[in-house]
């Protein structure tokens, strides 16, 4: 028993570390993903090893993905509970959670926009169904915080947060400008289109969530 037990803290060991190798290589040029090869060397891995546990890069990198959605559905639950306090208070712990893990994990908004072109396209059809079940589960758990915490209607909860969320992801996008566009729109007279996300999103999620709130 006990040398399973090691056996089975050693892979995970040697899982998480081919996932952080490859969040700090992605991290580096976050619009190309690297080579598994790559992957390997950051970890201290042979190549072999990483496939023991993957398949593929896209694998690797849904898996991180996922990793970063566990992590922001749990600011929900983090920041919603009956006895959390008033909606307001609620409301404006969750918004700043939310945009400090966004912060902090800049990976997932990326990963995120390469899901469906990128890493989906590479991934079985029983890999990609387990992958969509489990954050659907997640959604409706997070969904069913934030309604018993501020008693509302059954899907009420799951509703505001994907929304809350296409708006994000739209606002990011909107934003995300190439490196070579970047430098060209430095220029002061392009500032009105260039807006800082985090106070944008701070902003746009006030308006959406206290706007649905308030409407019956």
């Amino acid at each position: 028993m006990t040398q399973r037990a090691l056996d089975s803290e050693d892979k995970q060991a040697r899982r998480d570390a081919i996932l952080a190798a490859a969040r700090g290589l992605f991290l580096q040029d976050t619009r190309n993903l690297p080579s598994v090869a790559r992957i390997a060397e950051a970890a201290g891995l042979a190549k072999g090893t990483v496939y023991l546990y993957f398949c593929t890069k896209e694998e690797i990198f849904m898996s991180l993905l996922w990793a970063e959605w566990l992590g922001l559905l749990q600011e929900v639950h983090d920041s919603f509970s009956p006895e959390g306090g008033s909606a307001e208070v609620q409301l404006t712990r969750f918004m700043q959670r939310y945009v400090c893990y966004l912060d902090e994990h800049p990976e997932l908004m990326r990963l995120d926009a390469m899901a469906y072109s990128v890493l989906e396209q590479n991934l079985g059809l029983e890999q990609l169904r387990v992958f969509k079940l489990e954050l659907t589960q997640g959604l409706v758990s997070a969904g069913a915080a934030l309604e018993a915490a501020l008693g509302l209607p059954a899907g009420r909860g799951l509703s505001l947060l994907t929304r809350a969320y296409a708006l994000t992801r739209g606002l990011w996008q909107s934003l995300d400008y190439p490196d070579s566009l970047c430098r060209l729109l430095d220029e002061p007279v392009f500032a009105p289109i260039r807006p800082d996300f985090r106070t944008e999103l701070l902003a746009a999620l006030g308006e959406y969530w206290r706007g649905a709130l308030a409407t019956p």
